[in-house]
């Protein structure tokens, strides 16, 4: 499984740069922004649109790196009450749904959002929404991955006898 562990420490890596750095250029366009607004007394509107479109952005990222992590929110107060083997198969079957709801609602629903944003243009930056939305089908992939490199973890772990 060290093929598998390399691809989730890579994409992890990634994820973690691009919300570094998304959370860094948003920090520096804030303080721009308030010194825009109560400095020079002229509010930029352009600046607001990017924060709020970088914000969606980088709250989709950091989810799909909370999944991949496995660091999600999750109630095992049942589970636990299961022995190794059902607990495995909860398990598999959690990810699996993971990744089919990231097919369905994020990449499938995203590439039908990103078709009705082609209609629409931005009236601030002047692009097509599109370029937005595209973040959509980008994180269903990615929670799709994830979840795959997640049940391929599991059934090893089932194959070795080990719990998490």
């Amino acid at each position: 499984m060290k093929i598998a562990d390399k691809i989730r420490q890579i994409l992890n890596s990634v994820l973690k740069a691009v919300c570094a750095c998304l959370l860094a250029f948003m920090s520096l366009l804030t303080c721009y922004q308030v010194f825009m607004r109560y400095v020079i007394k002229h509010p930029s509107t352009i600046s607001e649109d990017i924060l709020s479109y970088s914000f969606v952005w980088v709250s989709l990222f950091a989810t799909t790196l909370v999944f991949g992590e496995r660091d999600h929110m999750n109630l095992t107060f049942f589970l636990d009450k299961f022995n190794f083997k059902v607990k495995t198969i909860v398990e598999i079957l959690t990810e699996v749904l993971i990744g089919v709801i990231a097919v369905v609602v994020f990449f499938f629903g995203g590439i039908k959002f990103m078709s009705v944003g082609a209609l629409q243009v931005s009236p601030t930056l002047k692009i097509t929404m599109n370029y937005i939305y595209v973040i959509m089908p980008i994180c269903g992939i990615l929670i799709c991955i994830y979840s795959i490199l997640n049940i391929v973890k599991l059934l090893d772990n089932f194959r070795k006898g080990e719990q998490k």
